[in-house]
């Protein structure tokens, strides 16, 4: 049994075994009222004032398939009689739905979740972000129904995302209109789109705008290339749909909150390395240009892609002319790469700023830990995913910063994290 199937048994088991207990609880306490109130049966005679045990066992005889020969009801006052009726016709409407609903689940089982989902909140991908999404979004509103779309089978984030309480794993591709025609978004509390693939996001949000109109606007869509999102923005693109990058987020809140105010403290224009120049280097770069023109003269990019990134960098946004840039494509953890560095720098008297945001966490911390042994006088930033208590540890003692990316991303998601804007749900 799967993973989705173990979630199903025991959910049906807690959700609905109850509901229906109480349910044939009550059908058996209302013949058990009628009996007494002296109404008999013409089939079994004297049943009125047979043992308790008796009486329940002819009634429960009547949620047997067919039902047992009991007779009409007859003597005793209408209400009772009446009452005995509604016991009869219900008994069978029971079974007949019990019957029903097993033969529905064991054809369709997850198709009959599906349909009972009210007021949930479906996440399109199924990757770290998604996670971090949903242990936030479980924090702030703990009874909201989540369906995750996911659609590699393999992925090891499924199994444990479907291990979630109130939480439903489907495999597909959130861009099909098959899928999405699924997920009963015309009952959905919102959507957040967080695959990996900008694509993928951009395409599912164009068709939910298609099929489920009045859902646009409590949809989310995560564009990781900044590019791209600016053209969307400035296009007025898909622009019933909320946008956002967890980059540019991560670059604003460094350069207001870490690197504006080391600007300040020196005299002198900064020098600025970039360590690692993928679209979260190249997003701090342009937040740099946008908030702290004249107060670096010197920014130094080091990747093993660098030239070609500089070079879509300086295509797509530009290098400004306020300042002079070097461009080392090298390894982040040779040697060699740090004295070329320090030979560019060392006409420079002031404090370096270090940006160390490759996209391997460990490469940034290790490379970290180094300048912080070498140029202690420095101001050393580490990128990671997640900020976690042996990160922290290490980053007070060796004297440099940790910007946790999916910290800062879920900071700036605000009332989304509640399901959707303007959501109360608790």
């Amino acid at each position: 049994m799967d993973v989705t199937s173990r979630r199903f048994a025991r959910l049906s088991g807690l959700r609905w075994l109850w509901w229906r207990m109480l349910v044939l609880a009550l059908v058996i306490g209302l013949g058990l009222v009628a009996l007494e109130a002296g109404v008999e049966l013409s089939e079994r005679p004297g049943i009125g004032r047979a043992p308790l045990p008796a009486r329940l066992y002819y009634l429960l005889g009547l949620f047997v398939f067919g039902g047992l020969d009991l007779g009409v009801p007859s003597g005793g006052p209408p209400w009772a009689r009446d009452l005995l009726w509604l016991v009869y016709f219900a008994a069978p409407a029971i079974t007949t739905t019990a019957l029903i609903e097993g033969l529905l689940l064991i054809l369709s089982p997850q198709a009959w979740r599906l349909r009972r989902l009210r007021g949930h909140v479906v996440i399109g991908g199924c990757g770290r972000l998604a996670l971090r999404y949903l242990d936030r979004l479980r924090q702030t509103s703990p009874k909201t129904p989540v369906l995750v779309v996911e659609r590699r089978a393999e992925n090891p984030h499924a199994r444990v995302i479907a291990e979630r309480p109130r939480t439903e794993v489907l495999y597909g591709d959130v861009a099909s209109d098959a899928v999405l025609q699924s997920l009963g978004l015309e009952r959905a509390l919102s959507v957040i789109l967080l695959t990996g693939d900008d694509h993928a996001n951009l395409d599912a949000a164009s068709r939910i705008c298609r099929i489920r109109p009045q859902l646009a606007r409590r949809t989310l869509v995560h564009v990781s290339d900044i590019r791209l999102l600016r053209v969307l923005e400035h296009g007025g693109i898909l622009d019933q749909v909320a946008k956002f990058n967890g980059y540019r987020s991560a670059a604003r809140h460094l350069v207001a909150n870490t690197l504006l105010p080391h600007f300040h403290l020196t005299e002198r224009a900064d020098a600025v390395v970039l360590a690692g120049f993928g679209r979260f280097g190249q997003t701090v770069l342009d937040e740099l240009q946008r908030a702290a023109g004249g107060q670096f003269q010197v920014v130094v990019v080091i990747d093993l892609e660098a030239e070609q990134r500089a070079q879509v960098f300086d295509e797509q946004l530009g290098f400004d002319r306020g300042y002079r840039h070097h461009v080392l494509q090298a390894d982040l953890r040779h040697p060699g790469t740090w004295k070329r560095v320090r030979e560019l720098l060392g006409e420079i008297q002031t404090r370096p700023v270090f940006v160390l945001g490759s996209g391997d966490d460990g490469v940034n911390i290790r490379t970290a830990l180094g300048l912080s042994h070498r140029m202690p006088e420095s101001k050393i930033v580490a990128r990671c995913f997640d900020q976690t208590s042996f990160t922290r540890q290490i980053s007070e003692q060796c004297g440099f910063e940790i910007v946790s990316t999916s910290e800062l991303l879920l900071d700036s998601m605000g009332e989304w994290l509640a399901g959707a804007p303007g959501s109360t749900r608790r």
